[in-house]
């Protein structure tokens, strides 16, 4: 007793240290003794004036406990409890996903538990359920002695408006031929001598009784029986089918009706009954019950009259096995209803209980009454924490995630909305202000004083700044001189103080681009972004900048608006803020801009889609220009499935300045017809895939330059990501390699390169020259083709020539176009690696040679 007495004080300190400090969240330390257990820590918060929501760890027979526990005050006006089931029934949903089904306006379900057990393969619900007298799922009863319902108990709301734990009885009346029968039990088990209820509830469709009694079937009903049916009802009917005595097949139950089966000694109640009788049926229950505004029914009883008194043999598998549990408890007086959960997890954790240490606990939380629910995989209980709309998940339930169930008891906040008591505020972004630089607030989390999440009015806000440091300005804060302050923001019966920091000069910034590269006439603004030393952003005023251009790149307003002149050239832009500057480089230039050379293969990756590829370097001399090239080994052979691909992806991500239109490169193909593609990203992340070639339109062998035209709706700037070869068609999927050289950004379309330039060594030649090519070994005539030699213009187009060997094999003669060449043109014979020898000899790289038409 002086233990309980002790427990009982520590509860009403908490008591007193709530009403001081309002709607606060608290947490309090507490340890108390009893009947063996051991609790070493409380968390308490309060969900809304009505409900409280404790989180235990508890030790029972030295195994470690976590208990949840929803305390559920019924005296507050706007604090109820009742059940919420699936649309249909037999429709499962998790805890957390019914109880935001059932809140709506005004009616916060705030807190919840599974409730009684259900049927997993069909989802119906077990037990009894009843609102206002009628008859939601009439359920059945357990049949076994140590079933969870062999005594029917049940949870409710009485007509007093109290909770309810206690024992319920179904007092069900046949009455044929004017005369009236009871039925002792409905949908369980049919003992000898009994005469049983059986409606569409049962768990099965077929009564499932034996041979030796009586079963009639009654329907055409004047109203709904199970569901529908309001308790003190008559429903009257038709026997519509008999089934006999010594019948094997027992009677199918209808959907839209019941049956009467009965044994021995009650079988004289429905003898005289023929098909085509008309009976009547009435399904009432106990007063206490009468009239509640609801009941749930399950079992077993676990605590009666305050003292641990089961309902079901504690010495039962089922009382005996150590798993997680819920419950449903209330006082001595009904006002006070506990949602309670314990879980079973790693040892460390939660080990579960027994239903006796369960009972023994309840009973040392103040419980007069309590009542098992489903529990193990089950046990799930949720409560809606201050600032959340919803009930969110608390406990940790056995499988790892929540278990659909049929039904939950829900603690119901029906509080009407008023003022803000509390909220939560903080400046609208991140960082210090700079002098003459202006911060708006953010508010969230604004709760009434029933923890409800309200929207709140901008209008209804009031800032006050605390000093002369800055002052508010249409309900934003302008900094007026360094320093520290408060801004004190007001909102309904609440309000908060923000810190700011208010700094004169910013220790450093940044112009965005750091670089300018923009065509003739073209247009960029340029951004700054001030931080810390840090590198903590500094929230500043754009017009504080100061921006400049040297050289003769262009113009740039107050705005940092940047126009480029209508000429080639270079300069600088110059942002000032203060006593800082930053400079960054401007080029004007129509001309394309080199963005990377292939020249390290450390700058690339290789990538693969049902494909093999391999990335070298090659710094020969064979590589189109600068100091080397990239050379992408691809094999394609093997897939049986979907597209190949093989790709040389950037280590870094390439960033390309200004605004370019297309993305060109050179490359030496193998002229095995694959599909060249590339991608780039544009200012908001997106990928944007962008094709060199057509598919199939990799079909050229030696060097050659493509380029990919950018969407006009991309969005700058821009970064390249990588390049790569695919292959949709299985049948040309095959082994090669490609080589790629001088990726550049393209600003200025159409734009053509030069494929090359004359010098001292280009020689003169009639416009129908025929050019004899000797080897020095003989040569396989298969890679004598005109695109493994060919002579091309300067613009890259390949002139129809035609080849031929020589018999000896050594010689190659070149024959003009049948229209000759081009007088004063200059162009390039290209002979190249594909040229073997009779023993698959290639050359080592390419050879060129230079003419000039007369």
């Amino acid at each position: 007793m002086v233990d309980f007495i002790k427990r009982v004080k520590v509860r009403g300190c908490k008591r007193r240290m709530k009403k001081a400090f309002l709607l606060v969240l608290s947490l309090f330390l507490v340890t108390w003794h009893f009947s063996g257990i051991t609790a070493f820590a409380d968390t308490v918060t309060n969900v809304t004036p009505g409900v409280k929501l404790e989180k235990r760890n508890t030790t029972i027979s030295s195994k470690k406990q976590a208990v949840n526990i929803l305390n559920v005050n019924l005296l507050d006006p706007y604090t109820t409890i009742n059940y919420g089931i699936s649309s249909p029934i037999n429709q499962r949903s998790t805890v957390i996903a019914l109880a935001k089904a059932n809140t709506r306006e005004n009616h916060h379900v705030v807190g919840a538990v599974n409730a009684s057990l259900f049927h997993m393969d069909s989802g119906y619900p077990t037990y009894l359920l009843a609102r206002n007298n009628k008859i939601d799922f009439l359920g059945a009863v357990s049949a076994l002695s140590n079933g969870f319902m062999h005594t029917p108990a049940a949870f409710g709301i009485d007509k007093a408006g109290k909770g309810l734990v206690s024992k319920f009885n179904l007092d069900i009346t046949l009455s044929h031929h004017n005369k009236s029968f009871k039925i002792d039990s409905f949908n369980r088990q049919r003992d000898p001598n009994e005469s049983i209820l059986f409606t569409s509830s049962n768990r099965y469709d077929k009564t499932r009784t034996n041979q030796t009694g009586l079963e009639i079937v009654v329907q055409k009903l004047n109203k709904n029986l199970d569901p529908g049916a309001s308790f003190g009802d008559t429903i009257t009917g038709e026997v519509t089918s008999i089934r006999p005595y010594g019948q094997v097949t027992s009677a199918t139950i209808p959907k839209d009706g019941y049956v009467i089966s009965a044994h021995g000694t009650q079988v004289d109640q429905i003898r005289n009954l023929k098909v085509g009788d008309p009976v009547s049926l009435k399904v009432d229950i106990d007063d206490k019950w009468k009239d509640a505004s609801f009941m749930l029914a399950s079992g077993p009883l676990l605590v009666q009259a305050g003292k641990v008194n089961m309902s079901i043999d504690p010495t039962s598998p089922r009382a005996t096995s150590r798993t997680s549990r819920t419950a449903v408890a209330v006082d001595k007086t009904g006002t006070k209803v506990f949602l309670v959960t314990v879980d079973k997890g790693t040892a460390g954790y939660s080990q579960g209980m027994t239903l006796k240490e369960f009972s023994s606990y309840l009973v040392g939380l103040g419980a007069y009454q309590a009542l098992n629910l489903d529990g193990g995989g089950s046990t799930t209980l949720a409560a809606r924490m201050p600032g959340n709309r919803y009930a969110g998940l608390i406990n940790k339930p056995s499988d790892g995630t929540q278990r659909r169930v049929s039904a939950i008891l829900q603690a119901v906040s029906t509080a009407p909305y008023s003022e803000a008591v509390s909220f939560k505020a903080a400046q609208a972004e991140v960082g210090k202000v700079a002098v003459g630089a202006s911060v708006s607030f953010k508010i969230s989390d604004a709760l009434d004083g029933y923890n409800n999440l309200i929207p709140y009015n901008e209008s209804q806000v009031e800032y006050i700044a605390d000093n002369n440091i800055g002052k508010i300005e249409n309900g934003r804060f302008v900094g007026l001189k360094e320093g520290t302050t408060n801004v004190t923001v007001k909102y309904g019966k609440a309000q908060v103080k923000v810190p700011v920091t208010v700094v004169a000069t910013p220790s450093q910034f940044k112009v965005t681009p750091g670089e300018v590269y923009l065509q003739k006439g073209g247009e960029q603004t340029l951004s700054v972004t001030a931080t810390e030393a840090d590198g903590k952003p500094i929230i500043m005023n754009k017009n504080s900048v100061s921006w400049s251009v040297t050289g003769n790149a262009g113009t740039i307003d107050d705005n940092g608006k940047f126009t480029a002149g209508n000429a080639e050239g270079k300069g600088t832009i110059v942002a000032q803020m203060g006593s800082k500057k930053v400079s960054i480089p401007v080029t004007v230039s129509n001309k394309p801009r080199l963005l990377n050379g292939f020249n390290s293969k450390a700058e690339w990756k290789a990538e693969s889609v049902r494909a093999s590829t391999t990335l070298s370097s090659i710094a020969d001399g064979t590589q189109y220009e600068g100091n080397g090239a990239l050379r992408l080994n691809y094999d394609f052979t093997g897939n049986k499935s979907g597209t190949t691909a093989s790709y040389a992806v950037a280590s870094k991500r390439i960033a390309i300045p200004g605004k370019p239109k297309a993305i060109g490169a050179w490359v030496y193909g193998d002229g095995k017809s694959h599909w060249l593609r590339g991608r780039v990203y544009d200012a908001q992340g997106k990928e944007v895939t962008i094709d060199f070639t057509k598919e199939a339109g990799l079909n050229w062998k030696g060097w050659k330059y493509v380029q990919a035209q950018l969407p006009s709706t991309v969005r700058y700037p821009l970064s390249f990501d990588r390049i790569y070869l695919a292959e949709p068609a299985i049948s040309k999927q095959n082994k090669g390699s490609i080589v790629f050289d001088q990726l550049q950004a393209v600003y200025d379309l159409p734009h053509a390169e030069t494929y090359f330039e004359t010098g001292s060594d280009t020689r003169t030649a009639p416009a129908n020259k025929q050019w004899k090519v000797d080897f020095n070994i003989p040569l396989s005539p298969l890679s004598i083709t005109k695109e493994n030699i060919y002579v091309e213009n300067s613009k890259g187009e390949r002139m129809p020539i035609s080849v031929k060997l020589s018999n000896d094999l050594k010689t190659v003669l070149v024959n003009a176009p049948s229209a000759g060449y081009r007088s004063g043109e200059n162009y390039r014979l290209t002979v190249t690696k594909y040229v073997t020898s009779t023993k698959g000899m290639g050359l080592r790289k390419d050879f060129y040679m230079t003419f000039k038409a007369q």
